[in-house]
């Protein structure tokens, strides 16, 4: 707990809420899932040029069916076993 604690916090800037937005928008329309929480985290790791590494295979989409400008910043690193 410690370690998760000492990590930094990341900034959110003033178009954060519509760029979440139009993130989870553009996926939706595409036809794939993504929930509200998820479309928020990916959004200020793509704001902050930050790579996101998880489990959840849920985030694949994020990358595959946004603007490429997302997919081209976006760098996850989906680890399932």
């Amino acid at each position: 707990m410690a370690f998760v604690l000492s990590l930094p916090l990341l900034p959110v800037d003033d178009d954060y809420w519509r760029h979440t937005g139009e993130l989870r928008r553009s996926v939706l329309e595409a036809g794939f899932k993504a929930k509200l929480a998820d479309a928020l985290i990916a959004q200020v790791c793509i704001d902050n040029d930050v790579p996101l590494i998880t489990y959840d295979a849920d985030f694949r989409h994020f990358t595959r069916w946004s603007e490429a400008r997302v997919a081209a910043r976006f760098c996850i690193q989906t680890m399932i076993p």
